[in-house]
C-alpha cells in the first residue's frame, strides 16, 4: 500500500455497513425500491427541482459576465438535454445513488459539451500515487483524468473515501420499514376478509373439510361482502387474532418515518406534508431562508467548487447560482427594502428593477 492509499485508510466500516444496521424486515433497500417510497422521492423530487431552477451565471471579479459560452453550456449542456433537466438528473444521482459523474468534453481548451454519466459505470482507481477515473464503455475502459470529470458526492463517503453514499444506503431501516409496511398494507387490503381470524368447530374436520370451510368463508366474507353480515352455522365459531389495521397504528407509523427521512435531508417535515399547521404568508420568508442555508446551500457550494473546472487553472473567471428568488419576500417588503436601497446610493434605479425582472429604463 502506498502513501497516497495509507493517507485514507481505515480499519474500520463505515456506520451504513455496520453490524447494528439490521433490516430486520428482509426488504431489498437499493435506489430502485427507495423510490416506492414517497416521502423519500418527494425530498428528493423537492431538492432536485429546487437546485435545477436556480441561474447558474459565470462572474469574475465579483460582476456577472452575461453571454459567456460556458454560461450558455450550462442552459444547453449538449443536443440531448436541456439545462434544467441535466442539472436535476444529475443532482438526483448524488442523493440517491451518492455520486454525480459529468463528463467534460473538450476541443483544446475550449469545453464542447457535458455528458452526464452513470455512476454504475465509473471506477475510481490510485495508480503511482495518482488518482484519476475509469469510465466503461461497452467491454472497455476509458482513462478520464480528473479535471475532465465533474464529480458531486453526497455527504456520506464510504469507505475508499473518493465516493459519495446515497441517501438509500444511510435511511435503510426506514425505508425497508416503509417498504414492509407498504406491502403489509396492499395484503390486507387486498384479501379484504381480517387475516387475522379463525373459525373454530368442536367436530373433527378433514384436511379437505378444512379447506372447503376457509374457502366458503372466504368467498362469502371478503372484498366486496366484507362488511356484511357473516353466518356461522353446524357449530363453528368465530375468534379474532392479532391486530386490525387501526390497532396497528400504521398511519402514525408512516408520519413518524416521513419526519425521519425529512429530518435526514435536512428539510422541514411541513415540505412533505407533515406538521404544517404552524405555516403562515408572514413567515415564509424565513422558512424559505432556512431552506436555503440548511438545504441547499452545502450543495450549491460543492457544485459551484467542481463547475469551476470548466475554466483554467489559473482563470478569474467562476461559476455562482442565484438564489436571490428564494430569499425574496413580499411584493411590500421588497418594494421598501429595494427603495431604500436606491435613496442610500447603494444600488441604481435599473438595478432595482433588474432585481424585479423589469426592464431598465
Amino acid at each position: 500500500m502506498n502513501w497516497f492509499a495509507r493517507l485514507f485508510y481505515r480499519n474500520y466500516d463505515p456506520f451504513y455497513k455496520a453490524e447494528y444496521t439490521f433490516n430486520y424486515s428482509k426488504e431489498p433497500v437499493n435506489s430502485i425500491t427507495a423510490l416506492q417510497v414517497p416521502p423519500y422521492v418527494s425530498a428528493i423530487t423537492l431538492l432536485t427541482s429546487s437546485m435545477a431552477k436556480l441561474g447558474r451565471h459565470v462572474h469574475k471579479d465579483g460582476e456577472r459576465v452575461e453571454g459567456h459560452p460556458i454560461e450558455r453550456l450550462l442552459d444547453n449542456p449538449n443536443p440531448f438535454i436541456d439545462g434544467y433537466s441535466f442539472l436535476q438528473q444529475a443532482e438526483m444521482q448524488r442523493l440517491n445513488e451518492g455520486n454525480a459523474y459529468i463528463h467534460i468534453t473538450r476541443k483544446g481548451n475550449e469545453v464542447q459539451s457535458l455528458m452526464l454519466i452513470d455512476s454504475a459505470n465509473v471506477i475510481h482507481e490510485v495508480e503511482n500515487g495518482e488518482f484519476y477515473y475509469k469510465v466503461r464503455q461497452g467491454s472497455s475502459y476509458t482513462r478520464v483524468e480528473p479535471r475532465d470529470m465533474i464529480h458531486v458526492k453526497a455527504p456520506f463517503t464510504d469507505t475508499d473515501v473518493f465516493k459519495g453514499v446515497g441517501y438509500h444506503s444511510v435511511l435503510k431501516e426506514q425505508l425497508a420499514l416503509w417498504l414492509s409496511a407498504q406491502k403489509h398494507q396492499s395484503r390486507y387490503f387486498a384479501l379484504g376478509s381480517d387475516p387475522t381470524s379463525l373459525l373454530t368447530t368442536d367436530e373433527k374436520l378433514s384436511f379437505d373439510k378444512r379447506e372447503q370451510v376457509r374457502k366458503s368463508w372466504e368467498e362469502l366474507n371478503s372484498n366486496d361482502n366484507r362488511h356484511r353480515v357473516a353466518v356461522l352455522d353446524g357449530g363453528f365459531k368465530f375468534n379474532k387474532l392479532g391486530n386490525s389495521f387501526d390497532e396497528m397504528e400504521m398511519n402514525d407509523m408512516f408520519g413518524e418515518l416521513s419526519i425521519q427521512i425529512a429530518s435526514a435531508f435536512n428539510i422541514s417535515p411541513y415540505l412533505l406534508g407533515r406538521e404544517g399547521s404552524k405555516n403562515t404568508y408572514s413567515n415564509i420568508e424565513s422558512q424559505n431562508m432556512q431552506f436555503l442555508q440548511q438545504s441547499l446551500m452545502p450543495a450549491i457550494e460543492t457544485w459551484e467548487h467542481q463547475l469551476n473546472k470548466l475554466f483554467h487553472e489559473d482563470s478569474s473567471y467562476y461559476v455562482r447560482f442565484n438564489y436571490e428568488t428564494l430569499l425574496r419576500a413580499d411584493s411590500a417588503s421588497r418594494a421598501e427594502r429595494l427603495t431604500k436601497l436606491v435613496e442610500a446610493n447603494i444600488i441604481t434605479t435599473n438595478e432595482a428593477r433588474e432585481y424585479e425582472g423589469l426592464k431598465a429604463l
